[in-house]
């Protein structure tokens, strides 16, 4: 038993570690600003489902996914957890155990498909520490749950496959129902799967073999599927079908009407340029996962073209298509039908799982080369350097950018979104009621700075939070600012306190007198 269970010591080691970091920091990151409206969003689902309160039906955000909202409100009202700050708290330690659970299913995965343990440990630290997604993993409970769940899904489909078992197709359709749950475009998950089963199925057909299986799997995974949505999202339960198209046509055709800060420009989100992902990706990812990633795009397409069939039937090379279609289609999707995407390339954080095990088949066959020492101490390398920026700059790993892009005193600042979601305000506080210990702190923002600064005066002790006190500039000792909307200078002469990453100011106290 345990010489069948050393294989996967490795992956258990670098969870337990993860876990141990993200249990000891997971206090360090501020509320984020969509995170009191998810939380309301739950909340009306779970009114909904006990005690059958119609405001869900009227509800602004009605049409986005509770997947993952409903478990944890119901962690909440379980532990009986009153307190903002402390929901929030147990929010984000959930949020990222859930994330760490995922990047041990990609080390199962990697394990499985490469069947190398050096391989398998390297993409659990690609995935679990890519630098913005690591922080988003505490305070981000839409997108990276979302890509969780592709990263555990891409596990459970390759064991379907492998194995060809039932009840793992009808696993895979609980894991595809449920993160479509999670955001609606998870959909297109689901018929990258119908695509692989019907091909199963013309397979059998042409070969004279038992066809009567194939469509088994295809009714197991089909019906599973509709049962794990249906069950994840109480918008559906009156009108299933109208209701989810009525969803998906409103998250396809999302309406922001703000701008958004690219290359030094204030661009309308309705009028972003193709390029915007693209940019964002590429200069926010470490630079040799973006040389291997993109090296296996190539290199997978490649052999597809040399052998389709071997790619189409049901080998382990299956798995690489699936793969191919989870990062190309969304992308592309985006790009031309002119999707409304912003806050960086968070909308589609779920590619960087089909990206992983793009790079790590890369890494794979070069491995079976005489580079093999000089990939596995380029990878180290990388992975130090990135260790290094995430221990420096804790806990803003989320302002990560690499060295595509000019790191020169405030040039970030100025042609990039920063702190975005403004976790940065509780750090800001922090230092207010440690410097004034006694007496009310005035302080003043812009709109969403005020918005963001109340949220985070949450985080603080209850004695604190009744000395923050929020008004006009004019009135204010304090103006605190994350920049959001307003890259350039301010006119205050006297910095309080400020926060930089590379080179760059994301949080900023100035006081006004």
């Amino acid at each position: 038993m345990t010489k069948k269970l050393s294989p996967y010591f490795p992956g258990i080691i670098l969870f337990i570690m993860a876990l141990v970091i993200g249990i000891l920091v997971f206090r360090d990151y501020g509320i984020a600003w969509d995170e009191s409206m998810q939380h309301h969003t739950g909340e009306v689902s779970l009114d909904y489902m006990l005690h059958g309160d119609q405001q869900l039906f009227t509800y602004r955000d009605r049409h986005y996914g509770v997947g993952f909202e409903l478990p944890l409100i119901l962690i909440e009202k379980v532990l009986r957890i009153k307190d903002a700050g402390h929901i929030f708290l147990m929010r984000h330690l959930v949020s990222h155990i859930f994330f760490l659970i995922s990047a041990l299913c990609c080390y199962l995965l990697a394990l499985r498909l490469f069947k190398n343990q050096f391989i398998a440990c390297l993409g659990f630290m690609i995935y679990a520490f890519a630098p913005r997604i690591y922080a988003h993993s505490f305070f981000n409970s839409k997108d990276v749950p979302y890509l969780a769940m592709f990263m555990i899904t891409f596990t459970i489909s390759q064991l379907a496959f492998e194995k060809n078992k039932r009840w793992l197709y009808v696993l895979l359709g609980l894991a595809c129902g449920y993160t479509t749950s999670l955001r609606i475009m998870g959909v297109i998950l689901d018929g990258f799967i119908l695509f692989f089963l019907s091909a199963d199925i013309i397979t059998a057909y042409l070969k004279k073999e038992n066809i009567k299986s194939a469509f088994i799997n295809l009714f197991l995974f089909g019906s599973s599927f509709f049962v794990m949505l249906y069950a994840c999202w109480p918008y559906l339960w009156t009108n299933p079908i109208h209701n989810f198209i009525i969803s998906y046509q409103r998250m396809s055709h999302f309406d922001w009407p703000f701008s958004v800060l690219l290359g030094g420009k204030m661009v309308p989100g309705t009028a972003l340029p193709w390029t915007y992902f693209p940019t964002w990706f590429v200069i926010t990812n470490p630079v040799l996962w973006l040389l291997v990633g993109f090296a296996g795009i190539i290199w997978a397409v490649f052999n597809f073209f040399r052998k389709p069939l071997v790619y189409l039937t049901n080998t382990p090379e299956r798995n690489y298509i699936l793969y191919l279609l989870s990062f190309g289609v969304p992308i592309l999707a985006v790009i031309f039908l002119h999707a409304v995407i912003y806050d960086d390339w968070r909308h589609l954080y779920f590619v960087y799982a089909p990206f992983v095990m793009l790079a790590l088949y890369c890494i794979n066959k070069l491995m079976q080369t005489r580079l093999k020492i000089i990939v596995q101490a380029a990878c180290i390398l990388q992975l130090i350097f990135i260790g290094y920026f995430m221990v420096r700059n804790h806990p803003f790993e989320q302002v990560y950018f690499n060295e595509l892009v000019s790191h020169d005193k405030e040039s970030l600042r100025k042609n990039y979104e920063l702190d975005y979601w403004g976790c940065s305000y509780k750090q800001a506080l922090d230092h207010l009621v440690k410097v004034i210990p006694e007496g009310k702190i005035k302080i003043s923002s812009d709109a969403t700075g005020e918005y963001l600064a109340r949220f985070n005066t949450q985080s603080l002790s209850e004695y604190n939070r009744s000395r923050i006190e929020i008004m006009p500039a004019d009135s204010a000792d304090y103006y605190l600012t994350n920049y959001r909307w307003h890259p350039e200078d301010y006119p205050y002469k006297s910095v309080e306190y400020s926060i930089s990453v590379q080179n760059s100011t994301i949080m900023c106290i100035f006081k006004t007198h």
